[in-house]
Formats: structure tokens, C-alpha cells, sequence
């Protein structure tokens, strides 16, 4: 069996089993998001496809405190990239009416298919905070380093705003940097809609835009499509900004620049 196959698996058995946790299990959250994503390269470079699912598991461990395990497969081909990646992050978070504040660290494991590169490891190691600004404002922030194959060794920085239009309409508007050492600076800046489409069975649609740029590449840069669905495996009903506040951590605990995964 493969290991996207297990990690599908292991996923799929986070949001049952978050589904079905006993009613006193008012404090562990789950996530299950699964979607695509197409990078189109200028400069002739092509186009590469991209999808992926990831899965999450949040519990709280004290009145303020809370522990998150994520997991995540991403399968890219095209002729910019052929290319698996597998990852797993761990966080912890402190959290309050205001917002939240945790540190993360995670490993990623890149197969590149090509006898050049081969197979890449990165470890990473950051934090991240959001501010629950007014009801209907959330402002994000991350960075940290990391230790990748090959000495390319970087760092990482990031900041996003989301307003939510309605209780169960968000829209994000971000901007994220990475410096791959003797490689790359990767600039993104992307813009993103979710609708949750029902509170009863709580699936969301989310779906956006991102411009990539890569420096020191010959002026390298790709328009990127994507779309998805999203599950939140909480123990209540609520609106989206009330499983995006109360439940797993999605931008602070994420780490997938394009240079490290494609």
C-alpha cells in the first residue's frame, strides 16, 4: 500500500473519528481539506498540476493551551515539475478572546524524481500568531527558518488579513516570502474566498489566486489557479468564522512554498 494511500487513510479516519467523539469531547477539532491547484510558468517553463490533501487533529490541553498534529500529501506533474511530497508538522498554541500565539516545527520529504536532485528533506521551525481584530477581521502572521538537503538551507515570513463578509463568507488577502539559500527568493501574494455551505455538515468551498516570483532565476514567475473543499471535524455546530476561531490552526501551521514542494 502507498503512502498516499495511509496518509489518505489517516485522514479520512481524523474527521470520523473528530465526528464522532463524545459530546464531553468539547475541545478536540479536527480538519480534513483536499484540493488542486494549477501553476503556470512564464518564460515557456510550462505548467504543473498540483493536488493535495491534508488532515489535522487539534486538542486542548489546558483552559488556554492547545496542542495540533498535521498531515499532508502533495502530487505535482506537469512539464514546470514531477514531483511527491509528504508532510508532517506538529504545533502548540495559546489562545484567549483576542487570539492566539503558538510556535511550530514540521518535516517535509520531497521526491523530485529526477537523479539530480533526488530526494529533498526540509525540517522547519517557526511561530505564528492572529489577532482577532473586530468581529469580522482576523490579522495573521508566521515565520521562522528551516534546514533543507542540498544546503539550501532558508528562512520564511508571512502575514495575512481576512475579513468575513458574512458569518460563513471570508475573504484573505496574504503575502508570503521565502528565501531558499543559493537558490531563490519566492514572493507569493494571493487572495482567497470560502463560503461554508451548510452548518449541519460543515463543508466549505474555497477557491483563489496567487502570483508567484522567484528572484535569481531570470525573472521566473508563474500564475497559480486553486480550489478546494475543506471539512471542519468540530464538536458543534457554528459559522465559519467560529470553526476558523475556535478550531485547528490552518495558516500559522502551514509551510508549503512552491521551491520546496514542486
Amino acid at each position: 500500500m502507498s503512502l498516499r494511500t495511509n496518509l489518505f487513510g489517516a485522514a479520512c479516519a481524523l474527521a470520523l473519528v473528530s465526528v464522532s467523539a463524545p459530546a464531553s469531547a468539547t475541545d478536540f477539532h479536527g480538519i480534513l481539506d483536499g484540493g488542486y491547484q494549477n501553476y503556470d510558468f512564464n518564460h515557456g517553463a510550462g505548467s504543473t498540476d498540483d493536488w493535495h490533501i491534508n488532515g489535522g487533529a487539534m486538542l486542548g490541553l489546558a483552559p488556554n493551551w492547545a496542542a495540533q498534529v498535521d498531515a499532508g500529501y502533495n502530487d505535482a506533474n506537469g512539464s514546470g515539475a514531477d514531483s511527491n511530497a509528504w508532510t508532517v508538522n506538529g504545533a502548540a498554541f495559546w489562545r484567549s478572546a483576542a487570539g492566539r500565539v503558538g510556535a511550530t516545527v514540521g518535516y517535509t520529504s520531497l521526491d523530485t524524481k529526477t537523479a539530480l536532485l533526488g530526494t529533498i528533506h526540509t525540517t522547519h521551525y517557526g511561530a505564528f500568531g492572529d489577532w482577532y481584530a473586530t468581529r469580522a477581521i482576523t490579522f495573521s502572521v508566521k515565520g521562522g527558518a528551516f534546514n533543507a538537503s542540498h544546503d539550501s538551507d532558508g528562512d520564511y515570513l508571512g502575514a495575512a488579513l481576512t475579513g468575513y463578509i458574512m458569518p460563513d463568507l471570508a475573504l484573505t488577502g496574504s503575502y508570503d516570502y521565502t528565501h531558499i539559500k543559493h537558490i531563490t527568493n519566492e514572493n507569493d501574494l494571493s487572495i482567497q474566498a470560502e463560503w461554508l455551505v451548510s452548518h449541519s455538515v460543515p463543508v466549505s468551498i474555497y477557491g483563489g489566486y496567487t502570483h508567484s516570483s522567484f528572484s535569481g532565476t531570470g525573472g521566473l514567475k508563474a500564475n497559480v489557479w486553486f480550489a478546494g473543499l475543506r471539512f471542519y471535524c468540530d464538536p458543534v455546530d457554528g459559522s465559519l468564522v467560529e470553526h476558523q476561531r475556535g478550531g485547528a490552526e490552518i495558516y500559522g501551521a502551514h509551510f508549503g512554498p512552491a521551491g520546496l514542494h514542486l
